[in-house]
């Protein structure tokens, strides 16, 4: 099954809520947010660096998406989480990065985890 914008905004949601966070997985291939503050997330997303078929190649896409990439790491970067446009953001660049950039199997499941 392929990502769901609409589960993504939900799972969000109740993260920010909660001050907690959530994982979104597809095979191998996960996303991850956490609620740091009131209306901030830190996200990550799964690197060269702990996933051998990730093209190093990504580095630029995932910097055009304000992603950094430190030494033995995984992409991450800070969002602003404060209402409903900031989460569909968040959520428009997680669907990006699961068919544009990993090119998810949509065969397999679409799996949330909230932590």
């Amino acid at each position: 099954m392929a990502a769901d914008k609409q589960i993504i905004i939900d799972a969000l949601n109740t993260a920010i809520a909660g001050g907690g966070a959530v994982v979104f997985a597809i095979g191998d291939h996960f996303v991850q947010a956490a609620a740091t503050a009131p209306g901030e997330m830190v996200a990550e997303a799964v690197s060269h660096h702990f996933h051998s078929g990730i093209d190093i190649g990504l580095e630029s896409s995932f910097a055009a998406m304000g992603f950094g990439l430190e030494e033995g790491c995984n992409y991450s970067r800070n969002y602003s989480a404060g209402d409903a446009a900031e989460v569909e953001k968040i959520a428009n660049d997680f669907m990006r990065i699961f068919n544009e950039l990993y090119h998810a199997d949509v065969s397999l499941a679409f799996e949330v985890s909230e932590v």
